[in-house]
């Protein structure tokens, strides 16, 4: 509580110290240009406070990709309050080049912001989707040793020792067109588990070989795609 307090106290250190400057030297009588370089301050002034919480919609975002976002906000902040002090010392009243100057900055600004959301929004599925396919061989291979662990009969142990080195050194790469030999290599898994359970030896080394058949046409599948 106390610390967000504090953030919200040096968030309004700017808005405080500038509207007390800028008022305080020219009152409230001023040329539209000068407001609108006020107003396009005070927007690119919300758009660093912001930025974080669009980058902390995806949690997974690298730390790197969410400081290069905020230093762009940051340096559109910077150029903004260069150009409204310009604009306040010379007063120009032209407004059309004020407006014109200010669409530009903000359109390059907008541009480079989006760009580097698109790319690390792309980087952050990739890797999801990376992680989802190696998560699978991973996940199958803990299932597979954690069954021959407690399986206390020789042939089914070494057949259950097999096919973990198997699926352990199986592509993590996945495809759509393998999907469904990993649905059914999963399905195995579980009614693998259910023999083990009853202690079904037979059963045990017969799923054994059912997985093990799978795997290969799972593996051949992927390395024909290459």
């Amino acid at each position: 509580m106390k610390k967000n307090i504090l953030t919200v106290i040096l968030n309004t250190v700017f808005i405080v110290v500038f509207n007390t400057l800028f008022f305080l030297n020219g009152g409230t009588q001023h040329v539209a240009s000068i407001w609108t370089t006020y107003g396009f301050l005070h927007f690119a002034y919300l758009m660093v406070l912001i930025t974080p919480l669009i980058t902390s919609l995806r949690g997974s975002y690298p730390v790197l990709s969410q400081t290069i976002i905020y230093i762009i906000s940051l340096l559109y902040f910077v150029i903004e309050l260069f150009f409204a002090i310009v604009s306040f010392v010379i007063k120009t009243q032209n407004i059309k080049l004020i407006v014109s100057i200010e669409i530009i900055i903000t359109g390059l600004y907008a541009i480079i912001l989006i760009i580097n959301l698109l790319t690390d929004n792309s980087i952050v599925n990739k890797q999801q989707h990376y992680e989802s396919e190696n998560n699978f061989i991973k996940g199958i291979s803990v299932q597979i040793k954690y069954i021959e662990s407690i399986v206390t009969d020789k042939y089914a142990k070494s057949k259950l020792e097999s096919l973990y080195y198997l699926v352990h050194s199986s592509p993590s790469k996945s495809s759509d067109s393998v999907r469904f030999y990993e649905n059914e290599i999963m399905r195995s898994i579980s009614v693998l588990d259910e023999s083990v359970a009853n202690n079904n030896i037979s059963d045990i080394i017969r799923i054994s070989k059912e997985i093990e058949k799978l795997v290969n046409k799972r593996n051949f599948e992927l390395k024909m795609m290459r």
